[in-house]
């Protein structure tokens, strides 16, 4: 049996999988995306979203990330997807029950030797926590669902708060029932700044954050509750119950097997943002995460200006704040789409802007 001590001690190490799903909400990206695209720069984290960019039937998808184990890990999938079945993959990624080690000795004759090393050094990832939870921002999530909501709430109520029809009952249910003082209590602990920099994210990335982040996040989560069913958000789906029920974008089974047929056209790297913007290539399309937030005004301004010169006339960039707010001030257009409907709830702002 897989131990505590050695999934804590892998997040400790240099080289561990920050992420293994992508938290801004698929649906927000295809909607807003512009028309006939060919060139997209996304950026890696799980691989998620980039995976449902080609969805958008470009002719190149370039997803790159600073942090090399997540290449690995997209390269890892990206595998997966253009060598398994759909029932596979789910199976492989640990979405559904079975032998997910059986379709990694499937797939690893087609790996790249380093992603091939790094999954069979950490096949625990693979055989015990499985891909879909072996991100440290996932553990994070799986001990807030065992160690802290079963202590608030039992297992009837937790599943009435994620089974309503209706938006009215949902948002009663929750003001009388979820929402209780221990509940209250306990989020506003386990969210606080001091303990999401011990077991959920980096510490570098709170550098600009101010005020209370528990608060930012409790007011989030009651605006998702408030606005979109439960039952139908596979991000809150993920917090609640460490799964997913109402599957992502990428993981349905008719958009599996489009992006099965485009798979190709994904070329992932391990390279910085800066890096990128300074190849001789132009793009229709970014979808830039929540990259802006870990870096000062200044530095904003200078990617807003490298953005802007590597669109093309026409193009958007699409990018989240979850803690800090970051946005373009000078040369696009700004779209303006409303925050209430993106299901990944935890952040403040979505940002959309047309170059002209």
């Amino acid at each position: 049996m897989l131990s505590k001590l050695k999934i804590e001690n892998y997040y400790k190490r240099k080289a561990y999988i920050h992420y293994s799903n992508c938290h801004e909400d698929a649906n927000m990206i295809i909607k807003n995306a512009n028309v006939n695209i060919k060139n997209i720069l996304s950026i890696a984290s799980g691989g998620d979203n980039s995976f449902a960019c080609l969805l958008l039937k470009p002719e190149r998808v370039i997803a790159i990330d600073s942090n090399i184990t997540q290449v690995y890990l997209v390269k890892l999938k990206q595998t997966a997807i253009k060598y398994l079945e759909y029932q596979e993959f789910l199976i492989f990624l640990g979405v559904n029950e079975g032998n997910s080690l059986h379709y990694f000795d499937k797939i690893k004759i087609y790996l790249e030797k380093e992603v091939l090393d790094y999954f069979e050094e950490n096949l625990f990832l693979i055989k015990d926590i499985k891909l879909v939870n072996c991100g440290r921002f996932e553990y994070y999530f799986n001990i807030f669902k065992n160690k802290i909501l079963t202590k608030i709430h039992n297992k009837k109520t937790i599943d009435k708060f994620m089974s309503f029809d209706n938006l009215d009952e949902q948002i009663k249910f929750y003001k009388q029932k979820f929402n209780n003082f221990r509940f209250k209590m306990l989020f506003k602990i386990f969210f606080s700044k001091m303990v999401m920099k011990k077991l959920g994210r980096d510490k570098e990335y709170f550098k600009y954050h101010k005020g209370s982040l528990a608060k930012q996040l409790k007011t989030r989560f009651e605006l998702g509750v408030f606005n979109n069913l439960n039952k139908y958000n596979p991000y809150l789906q993920y917090v609640i119950y460490n799964k997913f029920i109402e599957l992502p974008l990428y993981l349905q089974k008719n958009n599996f097997y489009e992006i099965k047929k485009n798979i190709d056209n994904l070329k992932v790297e391990c390279k910085s943002l800066e890096k990128q913007l300074n190849e001789d290539m132009a793009y229709d399309f970014m979808n830039l995460s929540d990259v802006f937030e870990y870096i000062d005004n200044d530095l904003l301004t200078y990617y807003e200006n490298k953005i802007y010169d590597k669109l093309q006339s026409g193009g958007r960039v699409i990018f989240w704040n979850m803690q800090n707010t970051r946005q373009f001030t000078n040369k696009f257009n700004n779209l303006n789409i409303s925050i209430k409907n993106d299901l990944a709830f935890y952040y403040k702002d979505i940002l959309l802007y047309q170059k002209d």
